[in-house]
């Protein structure tokens, strides 16, 4: 080989390696694209545009010196985007309080060592607070318009069939495929109306294929801890994530931690239920937020009360015995919204009862009278109950309160429901109200006696107000 032909040789060589390069760059760039788009980049161009926005705004009263701020906006929201794990459908709260944190550090020292005035500490301030508040109303709205999640379902026809099953009424969660471990034919059946489109082995292309956000492992004895090694490795490329189907239903995942013992992954799962400050303070806000209740709706209850004593004989509150915390008896108070005699002419009307396991529902119940039907669609008979939240028998957001006769029913399983107070309104309450089945308003119940905190009462709160003025599920 002459030199001229071995240097026309390495330059090819070289026209080849600078091709190959470019065009991993390429396949890098775009997957990374695919990641950004993936991980929603409306909030953090939200939060940027936002601090830019208030830092123009702010420049004449506090200087050039706002737009520090802006920068530092900048900056921390391209480092979380360049970071954002892929598939992520919205980003949540840690952006913000990372940014939180890393602001106001600055602002303290910047204040500390009088390197800003008050009112330059004031602007900075204002603009790092709006662009918060806009990431967290841009991922908001960016989770919200995304539709469901698209999963492809890795593992045994079994568990792939449980996980259809539970997920089949799941507004956002859509199954597009299944893999199963082992060899897969051209004629699969597919499970449960999904299709099979194929093995272990062809996760990777299918999961790109089908354009999905997540692979599920549902774990069975033909998988193991090998094969979701070698699935992760065979996703990396891929702007699509991966996850493990932990059996531990009705958890919120602020109670799991995962950790190494042995080389294994545990998940510890901390104690359910309130400690005891938070129940004293759920019991405060309880007392306190009823009293004030009584004493803005009073004329409400008056006049609520003369109504029911001219629409039928009979007194104005109706008294029934319910069961309270850990099985205590109490009389919970309503409006009367049914006749006298109504509970003597129930047995005449158990055979068409519209409810499910030991409760008793029906849409046009002959025993309602004319003002009663109005105070059920409404929840209004049930203001009388602030006077039990007062006595500190109920409590403004708990599970539903149960009758004796219900209560005497229940296995160990159900009767985790009576270690919280019953309350006024709940996740029943917001769930469906008589649109839930028994299991599902069991359910329910269960788990905000588990996972709930004061955040979620409250969201339970608002919830009610339009539950209540729309009327969904009244009976």
């Amino acid at each position: 080989m002459t030199a001229v032909e071995l240097g026309a040789e390495h330059a090819g060589v070289r026209a080849m390696t600078g091709e190959g390069t470019l065009a991993d760059a390429a396949v890098g760039v775009r997957r990374r694209t695919r990641q950004w788009v993936r991980a929603r980049m409306q909030p953090y161009a939200v939060a940027c545009l936002t601090a830019a926005g208030a830092a123009a705004a702010l420049t004449g009263s506090a200087g050039p010196v706002v737009w520090a701020a802006a920068g530092v906006v900048a900056i921390a929201m391209a480092l979380e985007l360049a970071t954002a794990r892929p598939a992520t459908r919205r980003p949540g709260t840690g952006p913000v309080k990372r940014l939180g944190l890393a602001a106001g550090g600055a602002l303290l020292a910047a204040s500390s060592f009088a390197w800003l005035t008050p009112g330059q500490t004031r602007a900075e301030a204002v603009t790092v607070i709006a662009a918060c508040a806009a990431f967290l109303i841009g991922a908001r709205l960016a989770g919200a318009s995304r539709g469901p999640r698209t999963v492809l379902v890795v593992g045994g026809r079994v568990g792939a069939a449980q996980l259809i099953t539970q997920w089949a009424s799941c507004r956002d969660v859509s199954v597009s495929g299944v893999c199963l471990p082992d060899h897969v034919g051209e004629a699969m059946e597919p499970i449960l109306d999904v299709p099979v489109v194929g093995s272990l082995d062809d996760v990777g292309a299918a999961a790109a294929r089908l354009r999905v956000d997540e692979v599920v492992v549902a774990p069975g004895p033909l998988l193991t801890a090998y094969d979701v090694r070698r699935l992760s490795w065979s996703l990396e490329r891929e702007s699509v994530g991966l996850s493990v189907v932990a059996e531990m239903d009705g958890i919120a995942p602020r109670r799991i931690v995962p950790q190494v013992i042995g080389h294994r992954v545990l998940m510890s799962v901390h104690p359910g239920g309130r400690s005891g400050p938070a129940l004293g303070a759920k019991a405060v806000l309880d007392r306190v937020g009823a009293a004030v209740l009584l004493v803005l709706l009073a004329p409400v209850l008056a006049a609520l009360a003369i109504m029911v004593r001219r629409d039928s004989p009979g007194p104005a509150l109706f008294r029934q015995t319910r069961v309270g915390l850990d099985g205590s008896l109490f009389e919970v108070l309503k409006f009367r919204t049914m006749v006298v005699n109504a509970e003597s002419m129930l047995p005449a009307l158990l055979a068409v009862n519209e409810a499910a396991g030991p409760l008793f529902k029906m849409a046009s119940d002959p025993r309602t009278t004319r003002i009663g039907r109005l105070l059920r669609s409404t929840s209004l008979d049930e203001l009388p109950q602030l006077v039990n939240v007062v006595k500190g028998q109920m409590s403004l957001v708990g599970p539903r309160p149960s009758l004796p006769t219900e209560a005497m029913l229940y296995d160990e399983w159900i009767h985790r429901r009576l270690s919280a107070k019953p309350g006024m309104t709940g996740a029943w309450q917001v769930g469906g109200r008589s649109n839930l089945s028994w299991s599902e308003s069991v359910r329910l119940d269960i788990d905000y006696v588990d996972n709930s905190r004061l955040r979620d009462d409250l969201w339970i709160a608002m919830r009610t107000a339009r539950v209540v003025m729309t009327r969904d599920g009244a009976v």
